[in-house]
């Protein structure tokens, strides 16, 4: 595996105390959205489509809108027919997801009126996409070039027939077709049902762990390995926990740390943060100067989570268990990759984003074939602000000490220990100020600890602003050791190409931490860096492409020099990514050195059973030759038996390699995996056996279950779907569960409820929303009323929340509108607005068809009274000869059918003509 080869700061660093005020949800700079508005679907132009894939059938009620030729396809339903890894979220107007057996990715932004697919790039526009509180639909014209398929639309049968370049998952388990649900009902879409849960005093944590024991032929033979997280909430934060242990079992690592959010920024009264921390946590950095470090201490945020400034690089961080690999794309080029852990979480630091939006896909592998993938979309602009609009950031912690620190071994360090002290008080606070739509102005302040025990304070200043649709930034920075700097930079979008540019000038041993990398033996004077991102057409193939160069000059001519290319594309079922990096160091008076590496890995998800990945690192200069050959195989056998083959080759000394092969075995109480290795370089062998799994509080039952893992890194749910007889919402001693209520959520697809109607479901992430999809088409009478289908959730680590899902019994009555002649007759009358109306308000309305008809389907329990619409019959003058009384019983059946007369009433005297003339 590679690992990352440089650092870079968290987000961009901002100004001072005295300008602090409260803080408004979003960034001032939201591109104007060509999509923005799109227009809403019109019930009247509801189309029911019968959709097939090469000849088979998945749906006979697919509900589109609009034009029969090139109709509005909710994505969200498409998606899940296909069993596609695509989320759909209409909140955000945005839609992500990865596509096919090389895993190519996909971006739709409404905001932003783009979509990208494979690398290609093309303009939504507001005519070609809808927007429900649950779903998002787009034309099929949009989806033949988004999703890979071809897409017949028979129009005069209203049929979707798709003809997929390559296999979807759904045909990959052809055996679940079989149990396909039923064309449904489909109409404008319910709005979603929203479920948080508050932060509490206390909750019992959720808890993930990770057992290893072995013996090898090492000295000493045996070994016992721990990994334990947890969380919960703990005085009205969220607790997150980590404890990790060498080979011998002796506590060597710890984390702890209380963490709030605020999607809305509702903490700290007028600073309206999103997020604090008290505990084990991170400083914010400066644009220049203080970079971002962890330690105990506390800090806090006001800026929007998914916003940033375009000068800004980002740090990455999130857990990483033994034995995990993990691997960061920015834009579907892959940027960085490692195995280490630092404390428990991996880290890349220094990224760097481009203008525009970004994704960054955090792709992580297991050591028993497992595949998880986190998805951000970072809109990165000039970082601009409303007009008097401020952003403040601020932390303080003891740098390099850990809350609790159990053994001195192996403790990690910053970096270079000529630049960043072993311990030591940080303190950095920044602040950002909208001074008008094009300008906002930056200022901070730092007291950072230096290696020889002294500490040293940072001032800075900056401006943000856009000219000629260029994002800039200057920022000058002092030391209180008469240390100087001042950088410029400028970024923007030409054509395909979008680039960043930035140069910083330094005197007098000003240290610029942010400048991971540089060589601390040379006074720094000047550092220069390019990046430039873009998609190159080959014949027809989008490959996106990044390019990075830098430059960095000391006192007395000595420089070094590094550039680096990277490029990812999908070659048929095969992701490939491949990169070259150069470096040149003029240190005087020692030779010029150069170095010019490169690497290819190669990833695919054949067949949905077969994940294979295989990467090669080389060298050019000084010297050509092939570095190591590294190949991993995971099998699946079945839903719970896969088995692993791995291979690492040094090329320059094929006398040395070692193997892995693994059986792993996943059942309901977590993962066991039996492991073997062996290097003959050293003749060393290993034999180990490891046990993952998760223990979840079930507040209902109040106890503790044991299960796999995801309790103790991210939210669970407790679903409690019953028959709701009262109508109250609440569960009733007496009201009956409702089992196989199917759900969908965080990568589990088809969970059902048990016979008493519960379900216990943990791995929804910690990220600030989640969702969960509810499915009726299993239970044993379909005929209920029920909560949206879409549960909307804000999940963090640990945490449990409660849904209650209650489902009211329903019936129908078929009713027969006639009108009344003169002359005695009656005939149907179409187009008539009829309603139920139940003596506490409720109200459910029904359209007579042609012939008179109306269908109420889905009525609650009770008894009902049939009149017209108030506001049609007055207008038409329309009155029922009588209103009758209806009575539904709720067991599924139709009630009986009624007939009702309409007679129209006479129009008053002297309104048919209004008089002519007037005044007099």
């Amino acid at each position: 595996m590679r690992k990352p080869r440089s650092r870079w700061p968290a987000l961009a660093a901002t100004a001072v105390l005295t300008l602090m005020r409260g803080a408004p949800a979003e960034a001032a700079e939201p591109p104007a959205p060509p999509a923005a508005d799109a227009p809403a679907l019109d019930p009247a132009t509801l189309l029911l489509f019968s959709v097939s894939l090469d000849n088979l059938t998945l749906s006979e009620g697919l509900g589109a809108y609009g034009d029969p030729a090139d109709p509005l396809v909710p994505v969200g339903e498409l998606a899940r027919l296909l069993e596609a890894d695509i989320d759909v979220l209409p909140p955000e107007r945005r839609i992500v997801g990865r596509l096919g057996q090389a895993r190519s990715s996909l971006l739709v932004d409404l905001s932003a009126g783009v979509a990208r697919s494979a690398g290609r790039e093309t303009p939504i526009s507001a005519g070609d996409a809808a927007v429900t509180p649950t779903e998002i639909y787009l034309r099929v014209s949009q989806l033949r070039r988004l999703l890979g398929l071809e897409i017949e639309v028979a129009d005069d049968e209203l049929a979707l027939r798709l003809h997929a370049r390559e296999k979807f998952p759904v045909q990959a388990r052809l055996e679940r077709l079989a149990n396909r649900p039923d064309g449904s009902q489909t109409g404008v879409e319910q709005d979603s049902l929203r479920v948080s849960e508050p932060y509490a005093l206390f909750s019992p944590p959720g808890v993930d762990a990770i057992l290893d024991t072995g013996v090898s032929a090492g000295d000493p033979n045996r070994s016992f390995r721990y990994d334990l997280r947890l969380a919960g909430d703990l005085l009205w934060s969220n607790f997150q926990g980590y404890l990790g242990s060498d080979e011998e079992g002796r506590a060597t690592n710890a984390r702890v740390l209380l963490q709030r959010r605020s999607i809305e920024g509702s903490m700290l009264g007028p600073l309206h943060a999103r997020e604090v921390s008290l505990g084990d946590t991170y400083t914010p950095s400066l644009s220049i100067g203080p970079r971002s470090v962890s330690g105990r201490g506390f800090s806090f945020s006001t800026a929007p989570l998914e916003q940033t400034s375009v000068f800004n690089r980002i740090d990455l961080r999130g857990d990483l268990p033994p034995g995990f690999d993990v691997e960061l794309y920015v834009n579907d080029v892959l940027r960085s990759s490692t195995n280490q852990a630092i404390n428990g979480r991996f880290e890349f630091l220094d990224v760097p984003l481009s203008p525009g939006l970004n994704v960054l896909r955090v792709v992580t592998y297991g050591p028993r074939g497992e595949r998880q993938e986190e998805v951000q979309v970072v809109n990165v602009g000039a970082g601009l602000l409303r007009p008097g609009e401020a952003q403040v950031q601020f932390g303080i912690v003891e740098q390099e000490h850990p809350v609790f620190q159990p053994r001195r071994v192996g403790r990690p360090l910053l970096g270079d220990t000529a630049v960043f002290a072993s311990g030591g008080v940080r303190t950095v606070v920044s602040v950002n100020y909208g001074i008008s739509s094009l300008a906002t102005m930056s200022a901070g302040l730092a007291r950072t600890p230096r290696p020889n025990g002294d500490a040293v304070s940072i001032y800075t200043l900056g401006l943000r602003g856009s000219i000629l649709g260029m994002a800039t930034q200057f920022d000058v920075g002092v030391d209180d050791n008469g240390g100087q700097a001042a950088s410029l930079g400028a970024a923007g979008m030409w054509g395909p190409l979008s680039g960043v540019l930035r140069h910083a000038e330094y005197r007098d041993g000003f240290i610029d931490e942010n400048n991971l990398g540089f060589n601390s033996q040379f006074e720094m004077r000047r550092r220069t860096e390019i990046t430039v991102d873009s998609s190159l057409n080959l014949r027809g193939r989008i490959v996106p492409v990044s390019m990075r160069a830098l430059r960095n000059e000391y006192a007395g001519g000595s420089y070094d020099f590094l550039a680096a290319a990277r490029a990812s594309s999908s070659v048929g079922q095969v992701l490939l990514s491949a990169g070259l990096e150069y470096q040149r160091q003029v240190y005087r008076p020692t030779p010029a050195t150069e170095i010019l590496r490169g690497y290819i890995t190669a990833t695919t998800f054949r067949g949905y059973t077969w994940q294979i990945r295989t990467s090669l690192d080389y060298d050019v200069l000084p010297n050509f030759k092939a570095r190591f050959l590294a190949l991993t195989v995971d099998r699946k056998l079945s839903d719970t038996w896969s088995v692993r083959f791995g291979l690492g080759q040094p090329l320059d000394d094929l006398d040395r390699w070692n193997v892995v092969l693994s059986s792993i075995l996943a059942t309901r109480y977590g993962d066991f995996a039996l492991t073997g290795e062996y290097d003959n370089m050293d003749d060393d062998w290993r034999l180990a056996a490891q046990w993952n799994f998760g223990l979840g509080y079930d507040p209902a039952r109040r106890r503790y279950d044991l299960m796999r893992t995801g309790p103790g890194t991210g939210g669970s749910v407790l679903f409690n779907a019953f028959i709701d007889e009262n109508g109250d919402g609440v569960r009733q001693a007496n009201e009956a569960p409702a089992p196989n209520v199917a759900l969908d959520a965080g990568g589990q697809r088809g969970v059902l409820t048990g016979p008493d109607g519960r379900v216990f479901l943990t791995g929804l992430g910690g990220g600030p929303s989640s969702s969960v999809d509810v499915s009726l088409d299993r239970i044993d009478n379909p005929s209920v009323a029920a909560p949206p289908s879409k549960v909307r959730l804000r999940p963090r680590p640990g945490g449990v929340t409660r849904v209650d899902y209650p489902l009211r019994p329903t019936g129908g009555v078929a009713v027969k509108v006639e009108l009344l002649r003169d002359d005695g007759a009656r005939v149907g009358l179409a187009s008539v607005r009829l309603q139920l109306v139940k003596d506490d308000g409720q109200v459910v309305d029904a359209v007579s068809e042609f012939d008179g008809s109306a269908i109420f389907d889905a009525v609650p329990v009770g008894a009902w009274r049939l009149r017209l619409d108030p506001r049609q019959a007055e207008k038409l003058r329309m009155r029922l000869t009588t209103e009758p009384a209806v009575k539904i019983a709720g067991d599924g059946e139709y009630a009986p059918d009624v007939a009702v007369q309409v007679r129209f009433d006479p129009a008053p005297p002297d309104t048919a003509v209004a008089k002519a003339g007037g005044g007099g």
